[in-house]
Order: C-alpha cells, then sequence, then structure tokens
C-alpha cells in the first residue's frame, strides 16, 4: 500500500482511490490504463489485488465467505483510507476465477458461464447492484471496466467501461 501520514487513530489524511483488479492483469497494461485513462498516477491510488477481482461480488448469496472477504477487505481500507470515495472494478476475460467456480461446485454456474462465453462482461451489471445494494453505507462510487484480449495471442489488452 503506499504510505501515507496517519491521523489519530491511524488513518491516512491523503486522498487516495482504489482499484480492485485481478491477478492476472498484465502489469504494463494496467500501469498504462491507471495513468491514462483513470489519470492516476502511483502513489494516488491503492491496488487491491485479489483472485477473481470484483467477480467475487457477484454472488454473496450463494458463496457467502467469499463476499465477506471482499466485504471485510473494503471496510477496513474504508477504515484506514477514509478519503476514498472512488473504487475502480476490473474484471477480465478468460477469468480464472469462473473456470475454477465452475469445476468447483458442479451445474452451479453452468447458465451463468454460458451467459458469459458469448456476452463477456456480462456479470458486471449485476456487480454494481450488489456493490451499490450491500456496499452503500461507506459512500464509495464504483466504475466498472472490462479487460478484454484484442488479439488472438492473448498479448494486448483493452479496458471498456462498463456503464451501468
Amino acid at each position: 500500500m503506499p504510505h501515507a501520514r496517519s491521523q489519530p487513530g491511524g488513518r491516512s489524511n491523503r486522498r487516495f482511490h482504489l482499484v480492485l483488479l485481478d491477478g492476472r492483469d498484465d502489469q504494463t497494461a494496467f500501469e498504462l490504463f491507471t495513468e491514462r485513462e483513470l489519470g492516476l498516477q502511483k502513489g494516488q491510488f491503492i491496488p487491491l489485488v485479489i483472485g477473481g477481482g470484483a467477480g467475487v461480488l457477484a454472488n454473496p448469496e450463494r458463496l457467502p465467505k467469499e463476499f465477506k472477504f471482499m466485504k471485510d477487505r473494503f471496510e477496513l481500507i474504508h477504515r484506514y483510507f477514509p478519503s476514498i470515495k472512488r473504487v475502480v472494478l476490473i474484471n477480465h476475460e478468460d477469468c480464472m476465477y469462473y473456470r475454477m467456480l465452475a469445476e468447483k461446485i458442479p451445474g452451479f454456474l453452468t447458465d451463468h458461464m454460458s451467459r458469459l462465453r458469448h456476452r463477456p462482461g456480462e456479470d458486471m451489471d449485476l456487480i454494481a447492484r450488489i456493490f451499490n445494494r450491500l456496499l452503500s453505507h461507506l459512500g464509495l462510487k464504483a466504475e466498472l471496466y472490462y479487460a478484454r484480449f484484442t488479439d488472438a495471442d492473448h498479448s494486448k489488452i483493452a479496458f471498456d467501461r462498463v456503464l451501468v
């Protein structure tokens, strides 16, 4: 996490933004994205890297432990960095988290996975609704992006803003 001066109680008085991404995101593409598209330099945001990225928020009723983990992280960061009001949620094409869920819980995401194969990023609307409904007490504004491959060998990534 970026170094920050603390206020009494361990809180930072610097203004940060929170960017949640999956561990697979390409570092170079991510750095260009945060700088050019989001207008954030290193030290102005806190990268929260969690396997599954924003996708972890998609099924709180079915995966309560996964959701609780994310909720606890958001609340902890909000407690220590109360100036954070902007959260950037990123999901990406070919996410291993979704494949793992489909293998680990047979039939659990069959319909969901089928829809995602035909309409990548479809769950971003669901993620936005759940984020707003279950994390609204933190006063955070979520921006959603979908990272997709732009070439056959998966070496180039484009980040598309998802308007919900």
